[in-house]
């Protein structure tokens, strides 16, 4: 009996062996050059785009002009050469912004333009998706398959405030304005904008598009940075000759809806040098001049004004900070 049992515990030894040197072999075969490591995936970033020192804008210890006294509902005036907010009436108040918007939308336009050497290119085609807009939007009168260079359609957005003009930039930037729109939101938080939200390239009213006055000199001050866009937003009057569908000679001549350029306006402001204008019923009258007096730069915005208005305010402002 004994040799019995002897004899089945030595067959369950045998039988054990390989699960024991298997179980062995696998514990020691992983080693530090064999062992599966993660694989390193690119990280996830936005779009890349020129650096602007932005600065850290401060407020003026003085307050040179009362909220009483500006009738605007919104306002900030910033020496962005100081980088000192010399007034600040609710500027950081949610409003929309209305045409101004379209300071955005060139300044993004013209950043690819110029790095990739085409802003005399005649590369914009007028599609129908160009003219998607809304029935009563302010239009450039352009048509479908006209083209156009990238300067031409930036005189467009800025002086006639065409909001197809305004989508033309947006598909040769982006190839579509829904795409253009997020290039937009993710060049504000670059910008470091905290009230600002886009959802067109032109600024026609819509409950989530919206910015601050504050945001908007922002907007205006990396705008301000690009002399070409000075010169084109400073300019009265443009002569634009472009090809229609059918390549044919076509021409337009283009005038600036902010008269603080034109020098026949009594608005006529030796100081502006360049401007952007806006206006829907649900955001007032919308204004940002960009300023220069004794070689330093200043950038004043309206926002939420009423009829005759945004002038006077502008005159108040030039009074008080330029005499």
């Amino acid at each position: 009996m004994r040799r019995m049992i002897a004899a089945v515990v030595l067959l369950g030894i045998i039988a054990l062996i390989p699960t024991l040197v298997g179980f062995k072999q696998d514990k020691e075969a992983p080693t530090l050059a064999e062992a599966s490591t993660p694989k390193a995936e690119p990280l996830k970033t936005g779009p890349l785009f020129p650096e602007i020192d932005m600065g850290s804008w401060s407020p003026s210890e003085t307050k040179m002009i009362s909220d009483e006294e500006i009738s605007v509902g919104a306002l900030t005036f910033v020496n962005v050469t100081k980088q000192e907010i010399l007034i600040d009436k609710n500027a950081n108040d949610r409003v929309f912004p209305a045409s101004t918007t379209k300071l955005m939308t060139a300044l993004l336009a013209y950043e690819k333009a110029s790095a990739a050497n085409e802003l005399d290119q005649p590369i914009i085609t007028i599609q129908q998706s160009t003219l998607d807009i809304p029935w009563d939007s302010h239009i450039a009168h352009l048509a479908i398959r006209d083209t156009l260079t990238v300067r031409q359609a930036l005189y467009a957005t800025l002086l006639e405030s065409g909001n197809d003009a305004a989508n033309s930039l947006a598909e040769y930037t982006s190839g579509s304005t829904e795409a253009f729109v997020q290039l937009m939101n993710d060049r504000a938080k670059v910008l470091g904008l905290t009230g600002t939200h886009f959802v067109n390239a032109h600024g026609y009213s819509d409950p989530n598009h919206y910015t601050t006055a504050n945001d908007m000199a922002k907007i205006a001050f990396a705008f301000s940075t690009y002399p070409e866009l000075i010169e084109i937003a400073g300019t009265y009057e443009f002569k634009a000759e472009f090809k229609d569908k059918d390549g044919k000679g076509k021409r337009r001549w283009w005038y600036h809806l902010g008269s603080s350029v034109n020098e026949r306006s009594v608005n006529y402001s030796k100081f502006v040098t360049a401007t952007k204008t806006g206006y829907t019923d649900e955001s007032g009258y919308t204004m940002v001049f960009i300023m220069k007096h004794n070689s330093e730069t200043y950038i004043l915005v309206t926002m939420q004004a009423k009829s005759g208005q945004t002038f006077p305010t502008m005159r108040l402002v030039e009074e008080k900070a330029f005499k």
